[in-house]
């Protein structure tokens, strides 16, 4: 099928915010002002800075592996193209919330 590689992409985008979020959870990310949890909690110290990142980054991992795996399950599945466009789609925009609701909920 010629579409399969653009299915596939949909399964990688969800393990892309998860390897964006890996530097945060191993403590790579010092403070800056472009790249982690940048709230006013996390740049209130470095120790929360750090602590909020690495929490926030916890749950970026978490989501994009869970996201890339219903993914791949949507993508296998027996939906019609549109279908599992939205739904993967879907999954993506998810994912970025719950990373996006961590960073609040933590910092």
């Amino acid at each position: 099928m010629r579409t399969a590689g653009a299915y596939w992409a949909l399964v990688l985008v969800p393990l892309m915010f998860a390897a964006i979020s890996l530097p945060m959870v191993f403590g790579w990310v010092g403070p800056n002002a472009y790249y982690g949890a940048r709230t006013a909690a996390s740049q209130a110290s470095e120790a929360e800075w750090y602590r909020i990142n690495q929490l926030s980054g916890i749950v970026g991992v978490v989501a994009g592996v869970i996201g890339a795996a219903v993914n791949a399950l949507i993508v296998r599945s027996g939906l019609s193209v549109m279908h599992k466009q939205v739904a993967c789609v879907a999954v993506i925009v998810v994912v970025a919330v719950v990373m996006a609701g961590a960073t609040l909920a933590f910092g």
